[in-house]
């Protein structure tokens, strides 16, 4: 299993930082905003739940107690006539923010370790405008152009030093990424495939990874790019049978130094029972 915490800093700075509260971390606490929303949260799980019981197949990964987006923001109009919002500044709930933030919370933001940065990604169309698969040459000059872009948004002179793809149920996918690449190692110093230490097939070496394919493909381009250095890139497809190309960027020294006084010189392994401890 693996997770990554994909955050916008600056969204924090503007829309919850200076809005965050002194009020304790007890979720159990129902008098305080944060124990209304934790009661309320697993209340309507629950009622979701009984609703479906009849049907429910533990088997089905969305089983019913599985509030959809759509679900949960329908149901926080009632969690919003119970809460105060007391604090500072004029806060104002959002379906993404219904209640403020506290300090507690902040402070283990802060605290989380920066273990890399996720470029923009840049979608490659496979298929014509009338939903027909694009020829061989069609697809790697799409891909091409996608890769082109998405190195447009690397700082100058950074380009990735390995990539990682998924050939599992699509090897049009990896034809067309080996011809992209090809066709773009003009110094013949561009990324190889058939290279061990450049091309990794996440389906190969690790097996179907199913719907989280590019998940783990960002999660390891991340632990790659922050162990080994260099820019990593990602390529993942989608359900259209687009493909999509993604830059992961590596911290910097001065950054990562940040990271091991709260997670250890091994973000990575922080908190596991053989994981590091933070610096002295």
């Amino acid at each position: 299993m693996t997770g990554l915490l994909v955050t916008r800093s600056d969204r924090v700075d503007r829309y919850i930082r200076p809005y965050a509260t002194n009020d304790s971390d007890d979720n159990q606490n129902k008098s305080s905003d944060l124990g209304k929303l934790w009661a309320f949260y697993w209340e309507r799980d629950k009622n979701l739940y009984e609703a479906g019981a009849g049907t429910y197949n533990p088997k089905v990964p969305d089983a019913p107690s599985t509030m959809s987006t759509a679900y949960w923001q329908s149901q926080l109009p009632t969690l919003w006539k119970t809460i105060s919002n007391r604090g500072p500044g004029n806060f104002e709930p959002s379906p993404w923010l219904p209640i403020r933030w506290g300090q507690h919370q902040v402070k283990e933001f802060d605290a989380a370790p920066v273990l890399g940065y996720l470029h923009r990604p840049i979608k490659a169309p496979m298929q014509d405008e009338n939903g027909k698969r694009l020829k061989p040459a069609l697809q790697a000059k799409a891909l091409q152009a996608a890769w082109v872009q998405a190195l447009d948004n690397l700082p100058d002179g950074q380009k990735p030093v390995r990539v990682f793809y998924d050939s599992t149920n699509n090897p049009e996918a990896e034809i067309a990424l080996n011809n992209a690449l090809h066709d773009l190692n003009k110094d013949g110093h561009g990324l190889e495939l058939g290279n061990v230490e450049e091309g990794y097939d996440i389906g190969r070496r690790l097996g179907n990874t199913g719907v989280s394919g590019a998940l783990v493909e960002i999660n390891l381009a991340t632990i790659a790019s922050y162990k080994d250095g260099g820019v990593s890139s990602v390529v993942y497809a989608g359900t259209d049978g687009s493909l999509t190309v993604q830059m992961v960027r590596p911290p910097d020294e001065a950054r990562k130094a940040k990271n091991s006084q709260n997670r250890g010189a091994d973000p990575f392994t922080f908190g596991s029972p053989t994981g590091g401890a933070p610096a002295e």
